[in-house]
């Protein structure tokens, strides 16, 4: 019942804002009409021409400071929070007005940018957390930009995931409950989706990968071969079903927020 109601609320949402939307440039809407349609697009920073040369710079001054650092012992996912907020232009490329519009067109409500995750995958081939089957479940539309800061192949733990026309009746096949049912082995995938339909997203240094992660069966690939560099923006509405654990202060967000345009900061901002 009350899912019921959030729903409806949402719905109301997504009526009163159907004419406030902003209006796209036209190279952008194969990429809103496919992200709708797959769940997931692939491309590039090169392709998607939003300016990026800040955030080039600002990934090739981090990488080497990455690598020198030491791996934890049984961690196969670390998460670099205090070296991330030293760059805000990473943050501000994700709150650039152009990639706020796709996004926003996509959500249909105005965005939160409610997380920034810089990640170092371990090629351990341990099948942890993310790295098993799952759907998000912070909000009923959600856009999650993935960007590899390495060339990663097949055994570098690539984003991997089953379309947007299958997971319905997946989740339906596995019972599977999208706040509270959690991961789903191999195993138990491959019993109800052929692994012909789990499509990997290898690419090289600047991949781009637009994604509802609400919407499809995802997982990281676990890494065999090579490790995997990668940054995540992470967006939902404004009013998300659950919310992402926020992990920069406010002070440490009105330092990034110099700048930035009233949309921007209420993208950044938002409670």
């Amino acid at each position: 019942m009350l899912d019921h109601l959030y729903y409806g609320d949402y719905i109301k949402r997504l009526e009163n804002h159907a004419n406030s939307l902003p209006a796209l440039e036209p190279v952008d809407l194969p990429l809103l009409n496919s992200l709708f349609k797959q769940g997931t697009v692939v491309t590039c920073l090169e392709e998607l021409e939003i300016s990026s040369k800040e955030l080039i710079d600002s990934a090739e001054d981090i990488l080497p400071k990455l690598r020198a650092l030491p791996i934890p012992k049984l961690e196969s996912c670390i998460t670099y929070r205090e070296e991330l907020i030293s760059y805000p232009q990473l943050f501000k490329w994700a709150l650039k007005e152009r990639l706020l519009d796709i996004v926003e067109n996509y959500l249909g409500v105005p965005a939160l940018l409610a997380a920034v995750t810089l990640q170092r995958t371990i090629a351990d081939g341990k099948p942890v957390h993310v790295r098993q089957w799952h759907v998000d479940p912070e909000d009923y539309r959600m856009v999650k930009i993935i960007i590899y800061f390495n060339d990663v192949g097949l055994d570098g733990g690539p984003f991997e995931y089953i379309p947007r026309h299958l997971t319905s009746s997946l989740a339906e096949a596995l019972n599977y409950n999208y706040y509270s049912s959690g991961f789903v082995s191999d195993q138990d995938m491959t019993r109800v989706a052929p692994k012909a339909t789990w499509i990997p997203c290898p690419g090289p240094y600047g991949t781009v990968i637009f994604t509802d992660t609400r919407s499809i069966f995802h997982r990281l690939k676990p890494p065999t071969g090579s490790q995997r560099y990668s940054i995540t923006f992470s967006y939902t509405s404004r009013r998300p079903i659950t919310t992402f654990e926020r992990n920069f202060s406010k002070h440490q967000l009105q330092a990034i927020a110099s700048g930035l345009s009233q949309r921007q900061q209420d993208c950044l901002f938002f409670d």
